[in-house]
């Protein structure tokens, strides 16, 4: 099963969102900008007020900057400041680059049980507010071994 096959069995929609773990924040929106033209960034700190790691403690601080590609698709940097991510593995393991593919979902709850309901586990979910954007939940699917990288099912509710 690729991710456009697993997204169609999930009911996830369309991809929103290409996520990328950085060493640095600030560096990479300067590399992207300078490079490739991509920009302007939204810049926030992310310090979920509710969240789950599985096996890990919950407790994550990340940078994270967000650039809109197309109207529908925005590219997102993720620098882990503190806590056991699974961003942090990630970046040990394979080095910068592209983490996840982000699905932004009409129905979260119900692809989470999707999910479930297919054997395919929750690595990781992260709730909270965050300026500028409204209050998003976020969900990282366990489909490393299937798809080659992680799939997140994301909901983003303005204020």
């Amino acid at each position: 099963m690729d991710a456009a096959e697993l997204a169609t069995a999930l009911n996830l929609g369309k991809i929103a969102q290409i996520g990328c773990v950085v060493r640095s924040l600030e560096t990479s929106i300067a590399n992207y900008e300078r490079v490739l033209g991509v920009g302007p960034f939204l810049t926030f700190d992310f310090r979920p007020e509710k969240g789950f790691v599985r096996g890990r403690s919950p407790g994550i601080d990340l940078k994270i900057g967000v650039a809109q590609l197309t109207p529908e698709l925005s590219l997102e940097l993720i620098e882990v400041v503190a806590g056991e991510p699974y961003h942090k593995d990630f970046l040990e393991a394979h080095g910068e680059g592209v983490q996840h593919l982000g699905y932004l979902s009409e129905d979260y709850d119900g692809a989470l049980a999707r999910a479930s309901a297919m054997g395919v586990e929750v690595l990781m979910w992260a709730e909270t507010d965050v300026a500028g954007m409204g209050h998003v939940r976020g969900a990282y699917l366990d489909t490393l071994e299937l798809l080659g990288t992680l799939v997140e099912v994301i909901e983003i509710k303005p204020f």
